[in-house]
């Protein structure tokens, strides 16, 4: 998803004064058809198929995680130009566009061992490069400390960090707590409308549920939007949507920890000499960015930058790379993110994995 809405972590605050901006020229898009249909559908449990599209050839594979939300279109502007380089996959979250629908929580744990299981089922190697953004960096992340042994390297893009959200360990618990409420209730409000089929792909949207792709004056990428945001009206994807942020950020004890933050603690460990690059966004360094950030948006930031920090030290041949971009670096600045990955191809093919 490219639309402002779609901003569904902790960067969403920013989102309504940050307007699209291109800062470098962009590569080649693939086609709006790749969307618009399932590529390749592959079982990874009983009765249950997830969608995956891969092009190029070549090993590793880099498999690509979206974020919140997010599917295969996601990673439109990038994945193209990695497949001149090896082979490149992305796929679709279980209940999201043209995956099947599952009835389980949307935690980070369900999407590795699904991760997993799509690995195996679709023969993608023994050792991939794995490519996370948002809401799918911190499923990378989550994948990478479970089975680092399954890994070529490591590529996370502007990912989510958990925060312990609790009046012992949170500044500003109270502010910080009631937007979080509120933005929770807009989403379940996006569920309900749902299931009342009130979600309509060409009709109003006032609470934002779905995809703004703008006026479109070409007709597949008409078609293209229509399709994409007929799925997102779909009460399945609406309660998945909703219960990957539950999971993200909804404090489920006295510490203000997390579903998802739980795991992370639990699993987290050293990657060793795993090629790894960090790509944090900095919003307000962005050509799109108008106007002075508020000292809550600066503190954020630099308590975002610093944790992302701390993640590429958690390997050997882990690095940092500090962009000026809004959230959906992948669209703003693909090439940071194509020369990131192309690095950690380069670095996993020197050590012979």
């Amino acid at each position: 998803m490219f639309g402002c809405q779609a901003v569904r972590t902790l960067a969403a605050a920013f989102c309504a004064v940050m307007s699209m901006a291109t800062q470098a020229a962009a590569p080649q898009m693939l086609p709006a058809s790749a969307y618009t249909q399932a590529q390749q559908r592959v079982l990874v449990a009983p009765g249950r198929r997830l969608n995956l599209y891969c092009i190029g050839q070549g090993e590793p594979t880099v498999l690509f995680d979206s974020g919140l939300g997010d599917g295969t279109l996601g990673w439109r502007a990038v994945q193209g130009e990695v497949a001149r380089l090896t082979r490149a996959c992305s796929y679709d979250r279980a209940n999201y566009f043209f995956s099947d629908p599952v009835d389980r929580p949307a935690t980070a744990q369900a999407a590795v061992d699904d991760l997993s299981a799509l690995i195996d089922r679709a023969q993608l190697g023994s050792r991939i490069i794995l490519v996370g953004h948002s809401r799918g960096g911190l499923n990378a992340r989550l994948f990478a400390y479970e089975h680092l042994d399954r890994l070529a390297g490591l590529v996370l893009v502007d990912p989510t960090v958990t925060e312990q959200l609790a009046p012992a360990t949170t500044a500003n618990y109270v502010h910080k707590y009631e937007n979080y409420l509120a933005r929770g209730r807009q989403m379940e409000q996006c569920h309900q409308e749902a299931l009342r089929n009130a979600l309509q792909a060409d009709g109003p949207d006032p609470l934002k549920c779905l995809d703004d792709f703008g006026v479109q004056q070409d007709p597949a990428e008409q078609n293209l939007a229509q399709t994409i945001r007929t799925m997102e009206a779909s009460p399945a994807f609406q309660a998945t949507l909703f219960s990957e942020r539950q999971h993200l950020f909804y404090p489920v004890d006295d510490r203000g920890d997390s579903t998802d933050g739980l795991s992370i603690a639990s699993q987290a460990r050293s990657l060793a000499d795993l090629p790894l690059v960090v790509i944090s966004a900095n919003w307000f360094k962005s050509a799109s960015f108008k106007g002075t950030p508020t000292a809550e948006q600066s503190q954020f930031l630099a308590w975002n930058m610093e944790k992302m920090r701390r993640l590429a030290r958690e390997s050997r041949r882990g690095s940092f790379i500090s962009v000026a971009s809004r959230h959906y670096v992948q669209k703003e600045r693909p090439d940071v993110v194509i020369d990131a990955i192309r690095q950690v191809l380069e670095l996993s093919r020197g050590a012979g994995h």
